[in-house]
């Protein structure tokens, strides 16, 4: 994708698909195998797909909006607070065939790393699923949050003077050092 990344083996990946027999599953389930996913694992209900989370390795997970009995917006939060999951930050994509700024917004709050809408091609699926292979965002874990980074966007680095008026802030030290959920992980 240029910028010296290297190519991402798609054909070593591991994939879940949740989803139903929607249009949109289909034309994902289609996509991700023409951007090269042989190893595509097809769960069409979330309490199906966070068992086998539990006990299998996936590479990322793909989840339909109208999953039962948790949907696509809660099982971010599902996969990302569940004892025994073997990798509590593995990449989830939603997608819906229709969404609004509220549906992007509400998925990246239950800790999705990204968020497609239908129709998707090749080269978008491909895209997101490299830049999350290759430079993950960090996890943040807070009481009321645990997943990526939510501050996607690349800020350009400041080269110059820091002409800013700074007053020292008085600092409380905490005896055992600052609480284990403030840290990024």
């Amino acid at each position: 994708m240029g910028c010296g990344m290297e190519r991402a083996d798609f054909a070593g990946l591991r994939i879940m698909l949740l989803a139903g027999k929607s249009h949109g599953a289909m034309t994902l389930r289609s996509v991700l195998t023409i951007a090269g996913v042989i190893k595509l694992v097809l769960v069409d209900q979330s309490r199906r797909a966070i068992e086998l989370l539990t006990m299998e390795h996936f590479d990322a997970v793909f989840a339909e909006e109208c999953c039962d009995p948790v949907d696509a917006m809660t099982f971010p939060l599902a996969v990302r607070h569940k004892h025994g999951i073997c990798n509590p930050m593995i990449p989830i994509f939603v997608f819906q065939e229709r969404a609004r700024r509220s549906n992007v917004e509400q998925a990246r709050d239950t800790g999705a790393t990204d968020f497609l809408t239908c129709p998707v091609s090749p080269k978008t699926v491909m895209a997101k699923l490299e830049a999350t292979l290759v430079a993950p965002r960090p996890f943040i874990k807070a009481p009321e949050f645990f997943g990526p980074d939510r501050r996607a966007k690349a800020r350009p680095i400041w080269y110059g003077s820091d002409r800013r008026v700074r007053a020292p802030k008085k600092v409380q030290v905490l005896k055992g050092g600052l609480p284990p959920d403030s840290f990024l992980i």
